[in-house]
């Protein structure tokens, strides 16, 4: 019997077109992993997911197809707006802008599910967002090469998670995600690198991400940092790691990496969304 395909090649597209956007939802909240943890960002989330991760806390967003997005009219206040999507382009750049302007932010943040997933839609988005003047930031699994490329020349932040087949569940080509942060740096944008690690996380696993990040660093100005994540339980994930093994788990990488971090979902810690 043979094993799962590796996640890598992205769906054909569907639904509308690139100028509407499947949105699951749009508001202002406290950046709670990462290199900007603690700032204030927009965030718009895209609704389809490649991959099915076993401690995924948005279930909602995971099936790229048609139905309700709520988005927020005062920033921080979740006082929601009801509608359906997609959402028109127009509408999403609005919508951001309205919760922009009215309080401060840091920039913005596309995250999901996977905002690659959509593509040119993302693409549109993203062109539109930046030349506002704004910073935005991607949130991603690393997997989708050919939609980074579109998408890069309207970022400045890339977050980019690298996955572990023993705390996913799911089996990410290596080969595809050291491709994605090579390009990542290569367009020069800012770019850190997300591991979540959980009570089973495989040793082997952590030294190859680790390995491969610091490969990719060989090249770069600064190092790539490394954050390492404590899974949070939610669905099928019902633990995290214990105390010792996160010291483990850090000392393991810093061995082999100069840079890095443990930051857990601080957002979930504050009450965020």
């Amino acid at each position: 019997m043979t094993g799962p395909t590796p996640v890598g090649t992205p769906t054909p597209a569907a639904g509308a077109g690139p100028r509407d956007v499947l949105v699951t939802e749009i508001f202002s909240a406290i950046q709670g992993e990462g290199a900007l943890v603690g700032e204030r960002q927009v965030f718009v989330r895209l609704t389809g997911c490649n991959i099915r991760c076993t401690y995924c806390d948005q279930p909602e967003a995971l099936e790229r197809r048609p139905g309700p997005c709520r988005i927020e009219r005062t920033p921080g206040r979740r006082d929601w707006e009801q509608t359906t999507s997609p959402v028109a382009l127009d509408a999403v750049v609005e919508a951001v802008g309205r919760l922009w302007e009215a309080a401060p932010h840091h920039s913005i943040s596309l995250t999901g599910g996977e905002p690659l997933l959509q593509g040119s839609r993302a693409e549109h988005l993203s062109a539109r967002l930046a030349a506002r003047g704004w910073r935005v930031m991607v949130e991603t699994n690393g997997t989708l090469v050919p939609a980074l490329a579109r998408v890069a020349p309207h970022l400045t932040y890339v977050s980019m998670d690298v996955k572990l087949p023993s705390v996913d569940g799911e089996l990410v080509a290596p080969t595809t995600q050291a491709r994605f942060l090579a390009a990542a740096l290569a367009a020069g944008l800012t770019t850190w690198v997300k591991i979540v690690v959980g009570p089973a996380t495989d040793p082997d696993e952590l030294d190859a991400a680790v390995a491969m990040v610091a490969d990719a660093s060989a090249g770069a100005p600064d190092p790539v940092e490394i954050f390492l994540q404590p899974l949070t339980p939610f669905g099928a994930a019902d633990a995290g790691p214990t105390p010792a093994q996160v010291l483990e788990l850090q000392e393991r990488a810093l061995r082999r990496h100069p840079r890095v971090r443990v930051v857990p979902q601080t957002h979930k810690a504050i009450g965020q969304l």
